[in-house]
Order: C-alpha cells, then structure tokens, then sequence
C-alpha cells in the first residue's frame, strides 16, 4: 500500500514540473527585458528598494537594517550648492546647502532632487549629492558639529556676513598680535643694545671687535659667562669669553655664537639639546646676566684681550684628571685647556 501511494505522488510531481516548465524561458525573458529597457540610474535603483524593503517589512512582519541614510542624503559640495524653488538652474536659487549638510529626500530623479532641512525645501542636482552607504560612509567622519542643516537665502547672507565679521576680527587681532609682538622684540633689542652701550662707556677698556657679532649674540655669550663664572673672578669670566670665541673661531661647532653655546652637551644646562637654549637658561637671557662684569669680559674678549689662548675647553678643578692634561692653566675653580 505505502509502495503504491509512493509512486503516485512521484507521478504527480513529475506531472506538476513538466507542466509549469514552459512558463520559466518567459520569466526570465521577462526580467532581461526589464534590465535592457531600464534607464533608472543607480541612485533611483537605491531609492526604489528603500521602498520595496519598508513594504517587504510591513508584509512580512520582519526587521531588516537599514541605513542612517534611508530617504536622506548627504551634500558635500564646497563651498556650497544652490536649492532651487523648481527643478530649473534659470530661476533664483532660494536656499543653500554648505559642505556636509543633510537633507531628507523626498523625490529623486537623475537630474534633480526634491530635498527638505531646515528651513529649505526645493530641488537640487542629483549629482552633487551623496546617498546610502556612500553618504553614511562619508559621515561617519564627522562629527555633530560639523553637520548642518540648509540656509534659506536671507539665512545664508546674515552667516556669510557673520563669519565674514569674524575673519576680520581674528585678522585684525592678529595684527595687533604680530604688532605688539614686534614693539616687544624691538623694545628688547633697545635695552640690550643700551645696556652693552652703557657697559662700553662706563669701563676703561677700549671696544675694537676683531670679530663681528650682532648685539643678540653678544647678550647671549655675556649670559653663558654668567652662567658659568658668575662668582668666579674677572680673569675667570674672560677665560670663558675666550673659550666660546675660540670655539666660535674653529667652526667645530658652527659658524655663530647661537651653534657654539647651544651645542649638546658642551655648555651644563645651556643647551635643551635640540640646539636651542634650555627653559632654565631662557629664563637667564630674559633677565641678563647677574653680575656687570659678564658683559665687560664679553667685550673686552671680542676686542682681543686674550687670556687662555687657544684653549677651547675648561671644567672645574675638582672633576679635572690634571695627569691626563699635558698643558693647562688654572683660574680660579676652573681649569682651561
């Protein structure tokens, strides 16, 4: 009996299949007409199958995802892209969507879209906007602040004119800046310069340089002989002026007191060691050396007076091997070599 009801039912199945089998060539002829004849671009494609997706779900009763950019769209056009009341380039555009503006879409076509934000609704080109995964790839960037809304036309102007106002506060403050900045530096180079002046007519040596330095670089060398002989006697602090000319005169170490003093590890806590002065130091060269007498010995060095030589090297005595020195001269707690 099972036997003969299993035979039947293949019977049927077979009777079923070969009937509808002349129906399937024209299905699928049918969807390949639908393909050559179609001239929907993508972007309406995209559109559509929102659609058909919102009604497979009100059908089916099923979720499916769906993108943060369902029935939205996103214009990145810089610096911005005109909406227009109707679908016409020739009329006056009544709005404007600035770079990463998101609209809601409400009708798409190949040449214009329908879109609506803020206070805006009216028909942009299609082709400056970004839909879907395109769009919500691009946002993904962003962030809230750098999403906007559309302008109307009256909004827009007050926003050019508002950010138009602001560029040339920030222009004019930095102007201002860049002004006060350069009255500073000139004002500091003034007192410098008075005070080198002031050192040359109040002391008895005779300034004739055999060397030629700006006024910023015989501040600097004053301030490392400071730094370094500040308590040491006067011989002391001309020994150090006369290691940094003889330094500078070797181009061992560059062609300017700057190279020279900002050497690595040459000159204790001078150097930052990327060839600019130390924090520590700065706060030196702000405030000048402490001691008069640095800027003389300075002076006196670069007119010629001479008192170590050609010695380019010193350290104190107590961490000096004097054995491993063949000729040096000791002055004060400072051993030149």
């Amino acid at each position: 009996m099972r036997l003969r009801s299993t035979k039947a039912a293949c019977y049927l199945g077979a009777a079923i299949i070969m009937g509808i089998s002349p129906l399937l060539p024209v299905i699928a002829d049918a969807g390949t007409s639908y393909e050559q004849k179609s001239g929907i671009t993508d972007t309406v494609v995209k559109t559509a199958s929102y659609s058909a997706n919102t009604v497979e779900e009100v059908e089916t009763g099923y979720e499916t995802s769906q993108s943060s950019f369902y029935n939205r769209a996103l214009a990145v056009t810089s610096p911005y892209l005109d909406v227009f009341g109707e679908a016409d380039e020739s009329t006056q555009p009544i709005g404007r969507l600035y770079e990463n503006t998101v609209v809601d879409t409400e009708e798409v076509s190949n040449d214009w879209t329908l879109i609506s934000s803020g206070n805006v609704k009216g028909y942009v080109r299609t082709q400056y906007l970004l839909f879907g995964e395109e769009a919500e790839s691009m946002a993904e960037g962003l962030d809230e602040s750098q999403i906007q809304s559309a302008y109307t036309i009256e909004e827009a102007e007050a926003k050019e004119a508002k950010e138009a106002e602001e560029a040339e506060a920030a222009r004019k403050a930095a102007e201002d800046a860049e002004k006060a900045r350069k009255a500073a530096e000139d004002a500091e180079a003034a007192r410098k310069a008075a005070i080198i002046a002031n050192t040359i007519d109040g002391t008895n040596i005779t300034y004739n340089p055999t060397i030629t330095l700006s006024d910023e670089e015989i501040w600097i060398m004053a301030c490392v002989i400071d730094w370094e002989a500040g308590t040491e006697s006067y011989e002391g602090k001309l020994a150090v002026a006369n290691v940094i000319l003889n330094r500078l005169r070797s181009g061992y170490w560059g062609n300017t007191i700057q190279s020279v003093v900002y050497a690595r590890s040459q000159f204790s806590g001078v150097s930052n060691g990327s060839g600019s002065a130390s924090t520590a130091f700065s706060n030196r060269l702000s405030n000048g050396p402490y001691y008069s007498s640095c800027m003389t010995a300075a002076l006196e060095a670069i007119s010629g007076t001479n008192n170590v030589g050609s010695y380019s090297s010193f350290r104190t005595v107590s961490s000096a091997n004097l054995n491993a020195l063949s000729k040096y001269s000791i002055i004060g707690n400072h051993v030149f070599y």
